[in-house]
């Protein structure tokens, strides 16, 4: 997996990385929260991932968890993409949209990721991005965002900067 480029973090790959024993470890550990905090905040997300593969496991953190730590725990075993689709669903779920948090993913990524993302977010919600995008914002943003989800947000921004310095 490639890195994003919202996730240049200080997580870098585990130097001793076993996907068993690690969920050995986290089932061990579900009830050792600070345990669990760690073999997870310790991995990248590909070393993650192959740990999601272990079907229960999922299921398990679900179980022993709840509030705040539940959800940053289960936000840290998605895939980058399916972490940002959802992330896009919440910016535009209720009333307002939080267009800050739409911008941050939209002008951030390549357009393979985008293109990730919109396939995520199409299979998570059975919504098109373009359409909910254009429902929640309107006007010169409206077109700026779906711009950006065309086209790789860096290189659009780039290309403004340039004629507009």
């Amino acid at each position: 997996i490639d890195m994003w480029w919202g996730t240049l973090g200080t997580v870098r790959p585990f130097s001793n990385f076993h996907p068993n024993r690690d969920v050995m470890e986290i089932h061990n550990a579900l009830d050792r929260k600070g345990t669990l905090v760690n073999i997870l905040t310790n991995r990248n997300n590909a070393q993650r991932q192959l740990s999601v593969s272990f079907q229960d496991l999922i299921a398990s953190l679900k179980k022993a968890l709840s509030g705040d730590l539940e959800d940053l725990l289960l936000d840290l075993m998605m895939l980058p993409e399916h972490f940002d689709a959802q992330r896009l669903q919440d910016a535009m779920a209720g009333l307002g949209t939080d267009e800050e948090g739409l911008m941050e993913i939209l002008s951030t990524r390549s357009r393979e990721q985008l293109q990730h993302i919109n396939n995520a977010f199409q299979q998570r919600f059975k919504k098109d991005l373009e359409k909910e995008l254009r429902g929640e914002t309107s006007g010169d943003f409206a077109k700026l965002v779906v711009a950006l989800l065309k086209v790789s947000g860096l290189l659009l921004l780039l290309s403004f900067h340039r004629r507009n310095p």
